[in-house]
């Protein structure tokens, strides 16, 4: 017998609600599996495109191709973020990925430089497409107890892309043919969102945004879809904050404070993160290695990001994503800075880089890895929820797309002390805009 209850923020957890988490979890793990392809595949694009030290400008092509599916992320995240907001999460979400499909196939199979850089671009709108919609939907299905953990996993299935991808390439390097290899990544890479894309069509359209349009019978539709499974009907609608979806909004006086902390924290995060995530490989490829033991190397550097990963989805609802953000941040920074000064005492370089990075992974996945992910979601009202994710995720691809372009300059032209100095830069920025304006959102209902 189905007892009554509040809302979809109060029940427990359904089996209905892990499926969502599966299928929303999937379009940011081929977020991680596609970016982490160019850190490979560029070890063999350079010889493909004769991108050689002596080359003019080599450093700046690989900077640029490296960010190209950023710029499309930019674009992607904010203006298909509004759109969900307008017209609903389902029906973005069901073909946002169709177009990294497409684009993701042809990037196997450029040619050119230029080519290469336009497809992934285009590919870029599509991933960049999901960030706000998968967070949106894992917030408005999740209950308020338990909603931090699910957003924290959500984004923790990028770093599970990213091994996934790690352990592919093995194979492929060693029994693939050395001019293919890094054009069957890619084209390993269009799968993904082809199975997503069938998955996702049975999904119910947010309780959430169905209340905030007045579609009141079809919202309590949806949330008993989700509540049956554990034998709970649901008697209330959520409360949500009327009106349009306007990206103005998000620079009004009630909001402009936050999306001046989600918009900063996260771009700061990314500078750090994706510049060294995107070159981890080729900082360790140095002499002509194996390239299979760089990419063991490369998912040795894992391991603190599932132990910082563990800490983060332990405490995340016991003490809070504010503190566990300021850790991450202060963390990552302090360590950095360490090294930085340690550096010209440590002869052995790849030690060096190894650690320096591995504590850095660390401190990130304990707080700002998953959490300038989270507070977007969750401290923004319905009717802009996927706008301010999508404004938040564009910031924070200028990020990564700083990263990756000024990163492997660094890497490539100064002393190793310079790029973790860099880093600290950053760490600092991000610590001090959550210090100043984060709020807690522990056990808070949406809007």
């Amino acid at each position: 017998m189905l007892s009554a209850h509040k809302s979809i923020d109060d029940i427990p957890v359904s089996p209905f609600l892990l499926k969502i988490t599966l299928l929303s979890s999937m379009g940011i793990f081929m977020d991680g599996y596609v970016l982490t392809i160019y850190s490979i595949a560029i070890i063999y694009m350079k010889n493909y495109f004769h991108l050689y030290s002596g080359t003019p400008f080599y450093v700046y092509y690989i900077a640029f191709m490296g960010s190209s599916l950023f710029i499309g992320m930019f674009f992607g995240s904010i203006l298909l973020g509004n759109l969900s907001d307008k017209y609903g999460r389902k029906k973005i979400y069901e073909y946002d990925l169709v177009i990294t499909l497409i684009f993701l196939i042809l990037s196997g199979i450029s040619t050119t430089i230029l080519e290469f850089i336009i497809f992934e671009v285009l590919a870029g709108i599509g991933i960049g497409a999901d960030y706000p919609i998968s967070s949106s939907i894992q917030a408005e299905f999740s209950p308020k107890n338990k909603r931090g953990e699910f957003l924290v996993f959500n984004i923790f299935s990028w770093t599970l892309g990213g091994v996934a991808l790690l352990l592919v390439a093995i194979p492929v390097i060693l029994y693939t043919p050395v001019a293919i290899n890094w054009r069957i990544l890619y084209l390993t890479g269009a799968v993904i969102p082809f199975f997503v894309i069938l998955s996702r069509r049975n999904l119910p359209e947010s309780p959430f945004w169905l209340t905030s349009k007045g579609k009141y019978d079809m919202a309590m539709e949806s949330s008993n879809e989700v509540s049956n499974s554990v034998g709970i009907k649901i008697d209330e609608l959520p409360s949500v904050e009327k009106g349009n979806s306007k990206i103005k909004d998000l620079f009004s006086k009630k909001y402009l404070y936050y999306t001046i902390f989600v918009s900063i924290a996260w771009f700061s995060y990314d500078v750090s993160s994706y510049g060294v995530w995107e070159y981890t490989p080729s900082a360790f490829a140095f002499n002509n290695s194996n390239i299979v033991m760089v990419v063991l190397a490369t998912l040795l550097e894992e391991l603190p990001v599932f132990i910082g990963f563990l800490i983060c989805i332990y405490f995340v609802e016991k003490t809070g994503r504010r503190s566990l953000e300021l850790i991450g941040f202060g963390g990552a920074a302090l360590s950095l800075f360490i090294f930085a000064i340690i550096s010209d005492f440590i002869a052995v370089a790849l030690l060096l880089t190894f650690f320096s990075f591995a504590i850095m992974h660390l401190f990130h996945n304990l707080g700002p890895t998953n959490l300038t992910y989270d507070y977007p979601a969750e401290i923004f009202p319905t009717r802009i929820r996927g706008t301010a994710m999508g404004f938040a995720t564009s910031i924070s691809r200028i990020g990564a797309i700083v990263g990756t372009i000024a990163f492997p300059i660094i890497l490539f032209t100064l002393p190793f002390t310079y790029v973790l100095l860099f880093l600290v830069i950053f760490e600092i920025i991000g610590f001090s805009v959550t210090y100043k304006f984060a709020p807690e959102t522990k056990g808070k209902s949406l809007d």
